[in-house]
């Protein structure tokens, strides 16, 4: 994966995710969007393997791995956004 053009996608999922966790005011809120992500990343991933169409399967690969890497990076935002609230 990390060969390929797609890390880019896993970077900005991450991003996204890493910003888009310190929207939320709760872990639970932040856990219930790793489990939409991982959501997402699975209806990707079901789809991806019907083969149907091979544009509709390199558009679910870049969904499937930004949802991958939002994953990460709403994990990433938890003790980070715990550390931050500690300080102020």
């Amino acid at each position: 994966m990390f060969e390929s053009d797609t890390v880019v996608f896993l970077i900005i999922g991450a991003g996204l995710g890493f910003l888009l966790g310190f929207l939320f005011k709760n872990s639970k809120s932040r856990i219930r969007a790793v489990i939409s992500f991982a959501a997402v990343y699975a209806v990707c991933e079901g789809i991806a393997n019907i083969h149907t169409n091979f544009l509709v399967e390199f558009i679910l690969l870049f969904v499937g791995t930004a949802a991958l890497g939002a994953i990460a990076g709403v994990i990433l935002n938890i003790p980070v956004y715990k550390f931050l609230s500690k300080l102020g």
